[in-house]
């Protein structure tokens, strides 16, 4: 997923951006009209566009706004005497508009890739631990600690069909009494809620705990305790974590 604290630097570096090239450009007003300096500010609306949506939207304002205030009669003023330097003004607004819209999408696509990435390397990690040397509790533990890492998960505990903890992502959950609630293999939902409901709310996983039996040839052989940490858990990080619950099933049974 991108990193916040780079969506963050894109927004203020946008505006500050623009103010400072209006300002740069003031000597040049009087040898040509202001729409002629539009394409300058659009290059800056592009490279804002990496910031995401918001960074987009602040950046396509503000170079309207220094466009107008530094390079359009009157000058210092906001307000437009000629008729094309309100269409520039205009155009760059909607530039910006634009690339928010682009920027969104874009983001959306790469925090997608980004979880999907890291799912497999979660999945990939728990089939190297089926097939790695040492106590099978140590490696099961390994597992629950990758899903803690990379899932909306607070932690996990794994426990036998007699109920007795094997593993945990940490020493503290293995102390934690079993959850009430049992969720849905496949996705993780507690009972009397449908996957509709899921691709229209952020639902998180729930806090107090909740259970996924573990079967494998038709066999329980076991739970694994799930508490979320409040995030939302998207229907990929549910199938995920249902896949790693089935790998682990498997150990269990070994």
């Amino acid at each position: 997923m991108r990193d916040t604290n780079e969506n963050w630097f894109y927004l203020p570096a946008g505006v500050v951006a623009s103010i400072v090239l209006g300002m740069a450009l003031v000597p040049l007003r009087e040898y040509t009209y202001s729409g002629s300096f539009a394409f300058l500010f659009v290059i800056l609306i592009v490279v804002a566009e990496l910031g995401g949506r918001w960074a987009a939207l602040a950046t396509a304002a503000c170079p309207a706004l220094s466009l107008d205030f530094f390079l359009t009669r009157p000058y210092l003023r906001l307000s437009i005497e000629g008729k094309h330097d309100l269409i520039a003004s205009a155009g760059l607004a909607v530039c910006g508009l634009v690339a928010a819209a682009i920027g969104s999408r874009r983001g959306e696509r790469s925090a997608a890739l980004d979880a999907a990435v890291s799912d497999l390397d979660l999945l990939h990690g728990a089939l190297a631990e089926i097939a790695g040397p040492g106590p099978v509790e140590d490696r099961l533990a390994a597992v629950l600690r990758d899903a803690r890492e990379a899932l909306p998960l607070a932690g996990a505990v794994l426990r036998d069909a007699d109920g007795k903890a094997v593993a945990a992502s940490s020493p503290g959950f293995a102390e934690h009494a079993d959850p009430a609630t049992v969720l849905d293999r496949d996705t993780l939902l507690p009972p009397g809620m449908s996957i509709g409901e899921l691709s229209h709310r952020d639902l998180a996983l729930p806090r107090d705990g909740g259970r996924l039996p573990l079967e494998t040839g038709g066999r329980q052989v076991g739970w694994l305790d799930l508490w979320g940490d409040g995030s939302p858990a998207s229907l990929q990080a549910r199938r995920t974590i249902a896949t790693v619950a089935r790998l682990m099933a498997s150990m269990l049974e070994r």
